[in-house]
């Protein structure tokens, strides 16, 4: 025959030791979400500070092309004997200028899109690690009070009184731990589902911020390189000669040459110069873009009377060479 104080004591055994189980568990899912907590607030920092670093490196580099364009503008300004490198020069900073333009969109996305919600992490994450040890500290209360019984129980197993407040101890201890056990579930789910969105997202952004300001800097950049492969060196040279013998008073011989051949004449009353054997001719055409040297056929409608071939020859005789004014 049974002993109905031995069962109870043995279901008491049981209750404790389940308690302890359960206990147990809290604890762990307690720590689990404290590493996983600590984990995300480390990388989120070192992302957000590198994501902010880059930030402040292009806003260099674009104060860096600023100077740039300025400068090109200035040379340009100043250079009045070549005249296709001023040419070219002009339209490297128009170019350089946009550039800087697309640059500051860059940097003021960055900022709004990728640094800022990532930043929003170090105190999210604060909150996060507050409820996880607020949820530590229940579970070590929670095993505080049912230590504490089980030691009642050991020493004075007949008092009735004090092992039934210590139970009721006991239990309210558990139910605050279930509580903030359940609670901390949740805010760890939330904190989850919007960490993973929040990373994808700004990882996206910056993706896609980078890919649209490079693809604009290709197209300014091809200008720029190719206004400047359109310098005719030459030509500038020859300009630069030119100038160098008029600065010493000596005639210019190019001139010169260019009076007598204009007065050369063959037969049909034409001049020898129109009788070249090379089909083409090189001008400039300003485009709403750039400028850009082209090679056009002497045959072409460009060239179709008198006036034009006139105003051709007043065009390589100035002094002042604007691109604006080319046909």
């Amino acid at each position: 025959m049974s002993n109905p104080q031995n069962e109870s004591s043995g279901n008491e055994d049981d209750d404790f030791t389940s308690t302890f189980r359960s206990m147990g568990e809290s604890e762990n899912q307690a720590k689990f979400c404290q590493t996983r907590v600590a984990n995300s607030e480390k990388y989120l920092g070192s992302l957000c500070e590198v994501m902010g670093s880059i930030t402040r490196k292009t806003a260099h580099i674009r104060d860096k092309g600023d100077i740039l364009a300025k400068l090109c503008k200035d040379y340009s300004d100043e250079e009045n004997v070549s005249h296709s490198l001023k040419a070219g020069l002009r339209v490297c900073a128009e170019n350089l200028s946009v550039i800087q333009d697309y640059r500051q969109t860059q940097i003021m996305r960055l900022e709004s899109k990728v640094v800022r919600p990532i930043s929003d992490y170090g105190n999210i994450c604060k909150q996060i690690k507050i409820g996880v040890k607020r949820e530590l500290e229940a579970v070590k209360r929670e095993d505080k009070k049912k230590i504490e019984l089980q030691k009642l129980r050991s020493k004075n197993p007949g008092n009735s009184h004090q092992i039934s407040r210590a139970q009721s101890d006991v239990e309210r201890a558990r139910e605050d731990a279930s509580i903030g056990s359940k609670h901390l579930e949740e805010q760890m789910v939330s904190f989850e589902k919007r960490r993973l969105h929040d990373i994808k997202t700004s990882m996206l952004d910056y993706f896609k911020i980078q890919l649209v300001f490079h693809a604009k800097a290709i197209e300014f950049y091809s200008k720029c390189f190719e206004s400047m492969s359109m310098v005719d060196e030459e030509r500038d040279l020859q300009e630069f000669q030119r100038k160098l013998s008029m600065a010493r008073g000596v005639p210019d011989t190019e001139e010169i040459s260019q009076a007598l051949t204009s007065m050369t004449t063959t037969t049909n009353g034409y001049s020898d110069t129109l009788g070249s054997s090379d089909p083409y001719t090189s001008t400039y055409e300003l485009t709403a873009s750039d400028h850009r040297r082209v090679r056009i056929s002497k045959t072409s409608t460009m060239y179709g009377d008198d006036e034009d071939d006139d105003e051709d020859d007043d065009y390589y005789d100035d002094d002042e060479y604007d691109l604006s004014t080319a046909r």
